[in-house]
């Protein structure tokens, strides 16, 4: 019983912070809420489901483009377009075919001018009648929204389970593997910016995966925050990316062994996170 509780538990908050996807369409607020095989759209002023979008697969991530207007749905082997002004279901961008195996991994970002999406894939090739698939390392492709095709692709780290545009710098991104780096869009290279897995001088070795990664519409917080905890559970972490200057900083969190998924209210002062339980924490101490 106590296991199902649990479940229940972690399953309300996934939806909790799926809620916070919330974007203005016509002077109206509504709760933009992916399930499996179909979207609710939630008017917030009457708190009911005014349309339901369907679709097929199980959404793994999603993200809103810079001015709101329109919702991308990430399922393993491609995209769904919303277009939020209209509630319609617009685009089904795939990937996915029997020769070249796509899978997008779960966080992936829209570029601040809302032309070009980032996505950490994993590809598979395979040639007719040859018995042999061919398993590419892991890329980082550049999809062009105008055009519909791949601008660019870059080799990444294994296990890269997040990206993070960063506002006032067009030319780089934030790549989450076993370590955060920055990479350089014009020519591929990789920083890395803070050690994790591989930790800096005189911090400890931690877990951090940038799932669950639902950041408000529009994003006047500017900053990424992501758990990060100690293999014992004897230590958590927040770990918080200034989305403007690209800084990294560690917040020491207290009393919780292991978190999810945090997000940061709008006025900066507290964090809310959670697992089986969501929890409320001041940001400054």
């Amino acid at each position: 019983m106590r296991k199902l509780s649990r479940i229940s538990l972690f399953l309300m908050f996934t939806v909790l912070v799926t809620l916070l996807l919330v974007t203005v369409v016509i002077a109206k607020d509504y709760l933009y809420v992916p399930c499996d095989n179909a979207l609710d759209i939630i008017d917030m002023s009457s708190d009911t489901i005014v349309k339901t979008i369907k679709y097929r697969g199980y959404i793994v991530g999603a993200r809103f483009s810079p001015d709101g207007k329109r919702y991308y749905l990430n399922y393993w082997r491609g995209l769904y377009v919303i277009d939020t002004e209209r509630n319609e279901l617009i685009d089904n961008i795939k990937f996915w075919s029997d020769l070249n195996r796509v899978t997008i991994q779960p966080c992936f970002d829209v570029s601040n001018d809302g032309k070009k999406l980032y996505l950490s894939v994993l590809i598979v090739k395979k040639r007719l009648n040859v018995p042999r698939l061919n398993v590419l390392p892991p890329k980082l492709i550049v999809y062009n929204l105008e055009t519909k095709r791949v601008e660019k692709s870059f080799d990444i780290p294994y296990c890269a389970t997040g990206v993070l545009t960063l506002k006032n710098d067009p030319d780089h991104i934030i790549i989450f593997d076993q370590d955060v780096h920055k990479l350089d869009l014009r020519n591929g290279k990789l920083k890395k910016i803070w050690g994790i897995l591989r930790p800096m001088k005189n911090q400890p070795a931690l877990n951090s995966l940038a799932l669950w990664d639902n950041r408000p519409t529009p994003d006047n917080v500017g900053l990424f925050i992501n758990p990060a905890y100690t293999a014992d559970g004897n230590s958590l972490y927040y770990m918080i990316i200034d989305r403007r200057t690209g800084e990294v900083k560690m917040l020491k969190g207290e009393d919780v062994p292991f978190e999810y998924s945090a997000v940061v209210s709008p006025d900066r002062k507290f964090i809310y996170a959670g697992m089986d339980e969501v929890y409320k924490i001041d940001f400054h101490t």
